[in-house]
C-alpha cells in the first residue's frame, strides 16, 4: 500500500475512543472538516471539501478493516460536503464493506455529506444536528450556481408566461427568459437526475424499500427551497429516514462529540480521516443492532 495514501488517514491513539470500539466491537471512522480554514499563503485560505484525497483516505481505512474482518461501523461525520461524485463513491464503498453502519452527526453533514449519511442503517442526531438538501452547486466563471435554482426558475417563468406572446412580456422578464441557455438548462437537469439516482441507490443499499427510497431521494433533491436549508432530525423522521435521538445513544454520543472536538479546530488541507479498530479480543462480525 502506498505510503502517500497511508498519510491521508491515520489511526486514533486516544484511549477514550479506543475503549468504545472495544466495548461495542465496532470499527470507528471519523470524517471531520476542520472549522479553521487551511492557509496556503498570507492572503489565501481554502476550506476543505470532499474530493480525491478523501476517497483514497477512506479506501485506506476500508482495506485495513477488511484485513480484520470487521463488518460493523460507527461513523462520525462532520462536513459541509464537496464533490458529489466523491461523496457517492465514499458512501457506496462504505456501504459495500460494512453490513451495519451507524452514522453520528453532532452538528453538520451537508450536501455531498448528506449522501454519505443516508447510506447508513441509522442516523443519530442531536439538538443542533442537521443535514441539507442534495441540490448540486456548480462553480463557474461568474460564481457558484445552484442546479435546482436554475431549473425551478425556468419552470416558474414557463408557468407564468406560457400563454403570453413574447412582445407582451415586460423587458426584465424577457431578459431573464432569453438569458437562460438551453444547453445549460439541460445540463442542470442531468446533474439533478444523476444525484437523485445516487441517493436512491444508496438508500436501497441501506435497506429502505423501493418506493420509500425513491420518495426520500426525490424529496432530498427537489423538495426544499434553497441549498442551505436546515434539515433537522424532525424533518428526516417525517420523511421516513431511520433517525435516532441522541439521548437514546448517550454513551456513544458523548464519545463522538469528544472526538469531534479533538479535530474541529485543527487546521488541515483535507478532511481529518481518523479511525480505530477494536482489539482482537473485541472483534465481532455480527451485524445489526437496536434502532
Amino acid at each position: 500500500m502506498s505510503h502517500a495514501f497511508e498519510r491521508l488517514a491515520r489511526e486514533e491513539e486516544d484511549e477514550n475512543i479506543k475503549k468504545l470500539a472495544d466495548e461495542k466491537s465496532v470499527a470507528m471512522l471519523a470524517i471531520i472538516a476542520p472549522h479553521v480554514p487551511y492557509r496556503i499563503s498570507p492572503r489565501r485560505v481554502v476550506y476543505v471539501e470532499l474530493g480525491t484525497p478523501e476517497e483514497f483516505g477512506i479506501e485506506t481505512f476500508i482495506l485495513k478493516a477488511k484485513e480484520r474482518g470487521i463488518r460493523k461501523l460507527y461513523l462520525l461525520l462532520h462536513s459541509p460536503g464537496g464533490g458529489v461524485s466523491s461523496a457517492y463513491v465514499i458512501a457506496k464503498a462504505l456501504r459495500k464493506n460494512f453490513d451495519d453502519i451507524t452514522v453520528f452527526i453532532p452538528q453538520l453533514a451537508a450536501s455531498g455529506a448528506t449522501l454519505i449519511a443516508i447510506a447508513a442503517n441509522r442516523i443519530v442526531m442531536g439538538e443542533i444536528s442537521r443535514v441539507s438538501p442534495i441540490d448540486v452547486l456548480i462553480w463557474e466563471d461568474e460564481g457558484m450556481k445552484s442546479a435546482l435554482s436554475l431549473v425551478k426558475s425556468f419552470a416558474r417563468l414557463e408557468s407564468r408566461f406560457e400563454r403570453t406572446p413574447l412582445e407582451d412580456i415586460s423587458y426584465p422578464y424577457r431578459h431573464l427568459i432569453e438569458s437562460i441557455k438551453p444547453e445549460e438548462l439541460e445540463r442542470m437537469h442531468g446533474v439533478l437526475t444523476e444525484v437523485e439516482s445516487y441517493a436512491h441507490e444508496l438508500l436501497k443499499m441501506a435497506n429502505y424499500e423501493e418506493n420509500k427510497a425513491k420518495e426520500i431521494a426525490e424529496t432530498l433533491v427537489y423538495g426544499f427551497h434553497i441549498h442551505f436549508e436546515v434539515v433537522s432530525y424532525e424533518r428526516l423522521r417525517e420523511m421516513g429516514l431511520n433517525v435516532v435521538w441522541y439521548e437514546d445513544r448517550r454513551e456513544e454520543w458523548g464519545v463522538m462529540r469528544y472526538w469531534l472536538g479533538k479535530y474541529i479546530l485543527e487546521e488541515n488541507p483535507i478532511h481529518h480521516i481518523v479511525y480505530v479498530f477494536p482489539s482482537e479480543g473485541g472483534i465481532s462480525n455480527e451485524a445489526g443492532e437496536g434502532d
